[in-house]
């Protein structure tokens, strides 16, 4: 009995699911507390009524707070803005996280529903294969740089066999 509380323990999923109505420029937020890791976060919106203005942040709690304050913030994901949209994210840090709803501030009202699940140790094929976009941006600046190197070596020396 005990190993089979155990086991529901280590795969245990949270869920939420709510229908909200967003005014222009209002948002939503839900607040989430990873305590183990990696846990898949899965945010999934709909809207039923009105335009689709909407998306989904995940946002660790000291970005939320700059957030709230109208501040520029880090996001660990994002949705698109539609109508039916969603983000799927592991965290593999403990801590504080909140998933934000928000509508725009020039849209009209929205009715939705909202779903966040979160899952304690997914399946491996669910862990994501795309880096952070700070090193995302590193890589693509460092091989775009190797590739220019490599085109003007390669330029002077079939400059030079031409020449010869």
């Amino acid at each position: 009995m005990t190993a089979l509380v155990f086991a529901l323990l280590l795969t245990a999923q949270v869920e939420t699911t709510q229908q909200i109505r967003l005014a222009p420029g209002e948002y939503r937020w839900v607040p989430l507390t990873v305590k183990q890791i990696p846990t898949e976060i899965d945010c999934h919106l709909q809207v039923t009524e009105g335009n689709p203005t909407v998306h989904a942040e995940l946002l660790p709690m000291n970005e939320f707070r700059l957030f709230v304050r109208g501040q520029a913030h880090d996001t660990l994901a994002i949705s698109r803005q539609g109508e039916n949209v969603e983000f799927r994210r592991i965290v593999d840090s403990r801590g504080q996280y909140a998933v934000v709803v928000r509508n725009e501030k020039n849209a009209g009202p929205v009715s939705l529903s909202f779903d966040v699940r979160t899952e304690v140790d997914p399946s491996s094929g669910a862990v994501a294969q795309t880096l952070p976009a700070g090193r995302r941006l590193t890589v693509i600046m460092v091989s775009f740089a190797l590739f220019f190197v490599t085109v003007v070596w390669s330029g002077m020396k079939l400059t030079k066999a031409v020449r010869d």
